[in-house]
């Protein structure tokens, strides 16, 4: 993938990438950030591995060890909840858990309001929820 978006920004078909960390580790560092790595992934449409934890809980632990950031450091992570349809009627897909340099989980739980109507473990398969997640961290 790398080669390809090399290739496209050599020959004009990509314009631009601009990465810019706004708040680094380092307070007194200034200038470029050449040890920074954006790595994004997915769960799967499906082959997320769900886990039952409550009668209207989930989670999912999700591997990011391919991003091979440093383990000193921790990643900046932000996640979605994706799928079909239904996840509004969802918590947590935003929230990140147990993070380190080589994973985290995100438990998601069906709003009080709507539990009864739809039932968390059938709506996850259902409408093949997944987890979408970006990170930015330190590979050097």
């Amino acid at each position: 993938m790398k080669k390809v978006f090399l290739i496209a920004l050599i020959f004009g078909l990509a314009t631009c990438l601009d990465i810019k960390v706004v708040a680094p580790y380092e307070t007194d560092h200034i200038g470029a950030e050449p040890c920074l790595r954006i790595c994004t992934g997915t769960t799967g449409k499906e082959s997320t591995p769900w886990k039952h934890y409550t009668d209207d809980g989930i989670y999912v632990d999700v591997d990011m060890t391919k991003c091979e950031f440093r383990s000193d450091l921790t990643p900046i992570v932000s996640t979605v909840l994706a799928g079909e349809s239904q996840i509004w009627l969802s918590t947590g897909g935003s929230e990140v858990y147990k993070l380190s340099s080589s994973g985290f989980r995100n438990y998601i739980h069906l709003a009080k309001d709507f539990y009864g109507s739809i039932h968390t473990h059938s709506a996850y398969k259902k409408y093949q929820w997944r987890i979408d997640w970006q990170a930015i961290g330190f590979i050097c």
